[in-house]
């Protein structure tokens, strides 16, 4: 098993990924993100009780600290991310992967499609009203998707549990703020994707003794 965190590496060339970030690439294997970012990902899968064979992922070339997660369990990790402590590395490639075991993504594409089939009924029955989609389901679906981010929080703890964390909230939280000394803090508001920082930490709460969290 030699090269067995490596095997969660499988080059995307047939990923059923809709949407590529902007500046993505493959990244190398020998490459020391391209390791650190394997041997997390296999690690994180392993302890939430998936199969790192799975997972599949590539990098984005940016100093910001962000991840997306695509189609088939296949992720994008930005340069920035991997340039975090490992701790952090630990606690964000662990909410990213929590997206992909609660079905966020689908449950988004859902959501969206259902608003605007109501809609467009609707629009057959008061003529005009459908386009009241145009307005509303964007404003629903980010709504849903901020409160996603902090289902992923949750489960992102409780996978840092069991890989061994004492305070897996702690580590979290600590995370989010280094993030945020990068990425600067995310605004609120009804068009946000995600919550705010203080939301996303209140969320945490409460976190564990400092003492643990130095163990």
């Amino acid at each position: 098993m030699r090269y067995g965190p490596l095997a969660c590496i499988l080059l995307l060339a047939g990923a059923a990924c809709t949407t590529v970030p902007d500046r993505a690439y493959f990244p190398p294997p020998d490459r020391d993100h391209t390791r650190l970012l394997a041997t997390t990902l296999y690690r994180v899968a392993q302890a939430a009780g998936d199969n790192p064979a799975r997972y599949s992922f590539a990098m984005i070339a940016t100093r910001d600290v962000s991840a997306y997660t695509a189609e088939d369990a296949t992720f994008y990790f930005s340069e920035g991310l991997a340039r975090q402590s490992g701790r952090a590395v630990d606690a964000l490639v662990a909410h990213e992967v929590s997206h992909e075991l609660l079905g966020h993504r689908g449950q988004r594409r859902s959501l969206s499609l259902g608003l605007s089939a109501g809609f467009t009924v609707l629009g057959i029955v008061v003529p005009g009203a459908g386009l009241l989609d145009l307005l509303v389901s964007p404003l629903v679906v980010r709504a849903y998707t901020r409160d996603q981010e902090i289902a992923a929080d949750l489960k992102g703890a409780d996978i840092l549990g069991a890989l061994g964390y004492d305070a897996p909230r702690r580590a979290l939280a600590d995370a989010l703020r280094e993030a945020a000394k990068v990425n600067g803090a995310p605004r609120g508001g009804w068009l946000a994707t995600e919550p705010t920082l203080e939301e996303r930490l209140a969320a945490l709460e409460p976190l564990e003794p400092v003492a643990e969290a130095t163990r």
